[in-house]
């Protein structure tokens, strides 16, 4: 709102590039939503940036792709005729009006090496003597200029870089391949003998008129009407009643990360199938249960945001279980980011999985033992003689945005779990559904007895979501 009562202000619209990356899917089916939702590095992103931080995910259409017979190279090189290869629709879908895979990869290149935003790992660099494949599409068609106008028209947002400093609604973007680079480029212009009246044609010798253009456009509110999308709000997304401020929210965390509390050892009661799992804002002890009365495993869900001491937690729920002697424990890390933390358990773990691979593997063993044990019946009470299985998984959020299988597993073990002796423990930032894989199911019956939140002032309003 800020952005459009200043009308784009660059103090007010100034947004740091910091990913680029495409959505496009299997032939065209995927899109900006279900890419963000399942894309690992954008909610490390989320993560890591969590405090201090407005993150936004722009969402960009590619609207035309125009071909010319001109390009900026002074030379007669022979080649390919301009268009023949593009009578094969390599660069735009002409029964479905959009891009091909090829065009958006170009673009996504294009923009990658232009911002080069500091999560990107591949892509930085446009090397003409290193092409990538559709580089080399693009030199078969006898195209050598890549022209990208990020067009800022009518929007609020000022991208910029350390790559590219300047914070403007547009952006006008060249890279070529020519016949014979004659000085190494990491982007943009790598041709030395440049046409003058060919590069004012293309505003590549002054691309300051275009992006004048763009700061000069006017402010445009939308509303959709008749065209509104048949979903406002994704499926997955669930909103609690009442909004916190920023302010609320990091004042009840401070409040809660000033307390720091000695942890006294397991304490399993065998009688009651409960243990201690930390103290509460109130000072009173929280506790967990790893088995019901009737001796069937538990369930456990751990909430909370980056740096509210969520993996530690869990390292207490771990112990509480496993002082039980009831269980033999699992663990997984859903991110792969908590290495050093897996083997300093290596000698009190049956299973441990330092990434989504192994993890698979260790689920897809668990279904199993689950499946024949349900059968059998044997399990539904666990024992000291007849131990069950404890899963841990730390930051499971990660695993299953990014795998259909891993959230389908866990699932099936969240359902199947008490009759088999399987108790699963997951680590997320909070209650959201798109958490677990967009899987109400997973989420209710993860979460059905033993959940702690940590760090979230409005923490109570968080238990809502798993009724």
């Amino acid at each position: 709102m800020s952005a459009l009562c200043s009308r784009a202000r660059e103090d007010m619209s100034s947004q740091e590039v910091l990913y680029v990356g495409q959505a496009f899917g299997e032939n065209g089916s995927s899109n900006a939503w279900e890419r963000t939702r399942r894309h690992e590095t954008l909610q490390r992103v989320y993560e890591e940036h969590f405090e201090g931080w407005d993150i936004f995910v722009s969402a960009f259409e590619i609207v035309s792709c125009e071909r010319t017979n001109i390009d900026h190279i002074e030379d007669s090189e022979e080649g390919s005729p301009i268009g023949v290869l593009d009578e094969g629709e390599a660069f735009w879908d002409r029964s479905k009006r959009r891009p091909s895979r090829a065009a958006v990869s170009l673009v996504e290149h294009a923009l990658i090496a232009y911002f080069n935003p500091p999560y990107n790992k591949y892509l930085t660099r446009w090397q003409p003597s290193e092409p990538t494949g559709d580089m080399r599409l693009m030199q078969r068609a006898g195209l050598r200029l890549l022209r990208v106008h990020l067009n800022g028209h009518g929007t609020l947002a000022r991208f910029y870089s350390k790559e590219a400093r300047s914070a403007t609604r547009s952006h006008l973007v060249f890279h070529d391949i020519p016949p014979h680079p004659r000085r190494p480029a990491l982007r943009g212009i790598g041709a030395e003998r440049i046409s003058d009246w060919q590069a004012k044609i293309l505003q590549l010798a002054d691309p300051a008129r275009v992006i004048e253009e763009g700061e000069v456009s006017d402010i445009v509110l939308q509303s959709f009407g008749e065209k509104a999308p048949a979903v406002r709000k994704p499926p997955e997304v669930d909103l609690p009643e009442h909004a916190y401020t920023d302010e609320e929210r990091i004042k009840g965390f401070e409040l809660l990360r000033d307390k720091v509390f000695e942890y006294e050892g397991p304490d399993f009661s065998p009688a009651t199938g409960e243990f201690s799992v930390g103290v509460g804002a109130d000072g009173g002890r929280v506790r967990s249960q790893a088995i019901s009365e009737q001796g069937a495993p538990r369930h456990g869900v751990i909430m909370g945001p980056p740096g509210s001491g969520r993996t530690n937690a869990l390292t207490v729920a771990m112990l509480g279980y496993i002082s039980s002697g009831l269980f033999v424990p699992w663990l997984a890390d859903g991110g792969g980011r908590h290495l050093e933390q897996l083997r300093a358990w290596h000698r009190n773990l049956d299973w441990i999985a330092p990434n989504q691979e192994e993890m698979l593997a260790m689920l897809t063993a668990a279904l199993n033992i689950a499946e024949f044990r349900a059968k059998d019946g044997s399990y539904a009470a666990i024992t000291r003689g007849k131990p069950g299985i404890l899963i841990a998984i730390d930051d499971a959020h990660l695993a299953f945005s990014t795998s259909k299988r891993i959230t389908y597993l866990c699932e099936r073990l969240s359902e199947l779990g008490p009759t088999a002796g399987i108790a699963i423990i997951v680590v997320v930032p909070d209650g959201n559904v798109a958490r677990f894989g967009g899987s109400h199911k997973m989420r209710s019956n993860l979460g059905k007895k033993n959940l702690q939140v940590l760090g979230i002032v409005d923490g109570d309003v968080l238990f809502e979501e798993f009724r």
